[in-house]
């Protein structure tokens, strides 16, 4: 299993948020947060994690058959560090991109506002999207009012093969993150 794949699938879709009810989940949540999540792709191990998220920082916890990694993003220091909890390892990496995470921050996605729902006792505004490119995410995203997408679900093409995606955020904790989340801890050796 490529711990960077799952991961980066995680950041993507809960990075994805809408600033207003009018405008479309190309923009980041309003708030600090943290939440449970689950991620179901057709033909893999069922994903579970935590996400907590700030303006400037992110750290991601997935596990997914027997296989914990922990993504800490950077945006500040323009790093994302990858966590290997069973080795006490980490490798830190360049963040080229600071929006590489949120799928919807680039043009060519076709957004369509699809009424209001309840996720989890959320209130939250459903979207259709759909890719300019066939080979993308297509399906519904619903989001809160402070902007967090709570729930992905739809198709991913990759290379002509179609999978079902479903990834849902439980536990909603709207409010400020301690800092220690987001430092490697002590007793990890750096990976070259």
């Amino acid at each position: 299993m490529n711990p960077a794949f799952p991961l980066a699938a995680a950041a993507a879709l809960a990075l994805a948020a809408i600033p207003e009810a009018r405008a479309d989940p190309r923009q980041h949540p309003t708030v600090e947060y943290s939440a449970d999540y689950t991620s179901d792709t057709e033909g893999e191990p069922t994903g579970t994690g935590k996400i907590y998220y700030t303006k400037d920082r992110i750290r991601i916890d997935v596990n997914q058959a027997g296989t914990s990694v922990v993504m800490i993003i950077d945006k500040i220091k323009k790093q994302v560090a990858y966590l290997h909890p069973a080795t006490r390892t980490y490798k830190p990496e360049p963040l080229e991109d600071p929006d590489i995470f949120n799928p919807y921050a680039g043009g060519g996605w076709q957004i369509t506002k699809a009424g209001e729902d309840t996720i989890g006792g959320v209130p939250a505004t459903k979207w259709q999207v759909k890719p300019a490119e066939k080979d993308l995410f297509q399906g519904f995203v619903w989001t809160t009012k402070e902007n967090i997408q709570i729930k992905t679900d739809g198709v991913t093409t990759d290379e002509g093969k179609t999978s079902k995606n479903v990834f849902e955020l439980k536990n909603l904790k709207i409010g400020p993150t301690d800092a220690a989340v987001f430092e490697i801890p002590p007793g990890y050796k750096r990976e070259e």
